[in-house]
């Protein structure tokens, strides 16, 4: 089964859009069949799952969801419910982005495709275990991240 993405914005961010959202829900949707033929990791449920919902948080949100779910009060880039939610920070990308010499919309995109190769089973724990979810989460984001609508809404 290939879930159903569901996209929501639930911070001020002055650099998104309803409109970038969507094309990057229809990025991800096309997407995930790439994925779910990639190897599966030991705890994945991602072909199981109807539906995933991506929610699109403030630092201050994923610090307290972090901090209560994980015991980690800091912020963090991504946190991936098995359940089929994904948090990502705008907050974070964006500090992430500029402190890099990266582009904003494409950092937030990998983490949202990063909590999907999460739910696919991917670990990060170990050096050798974020080296293969890497090899997987990259070239999707390269493929996939959709730039002409990131450059008419920048």
């Amino acid at each position: 089964m290939t879930p159903q993405i569901e996209l929501y914005l639930n911070a001020e961010c002055e650099w998104l859009s309803d409109e970038l959202l969507a094309s990057w829900q229809e990025a991800l949707s096309a997407m995930l069949p790439e994925l779910l033929a990639q190897p599966k990791g030991p705890d994945h449920v991602l072909s199981e799952l109807p539906c995933v919902e991506i929610s699109v948080v403030d630092d201050e949100t994923i610090a307290r969801v972090h901090e209560e779910f994980l015991d980690d009060p800091s912020e963090t880039d991504a946190i991936t419910f098995p359940y089929g939610e994904i948090l990502v920070s705008c907050d974070t990308a964006a500090r992430y982005a500029a402190e890099h010499g990266l582009n904003r919309h494409e950092e937030l995109f990998r983490y949202m495709v990063h909590g999907l190769t999460h739910l696919h089973g991917y670990l990060d724990y170990e050096p050798q275990d974020r080296e293969a979810l890497f090899a997987v989460q990259e070239p999707l984001v390269d493929r996939f991240f959709p730039k002409k609508a990131c450059q008419s809404s920048s």
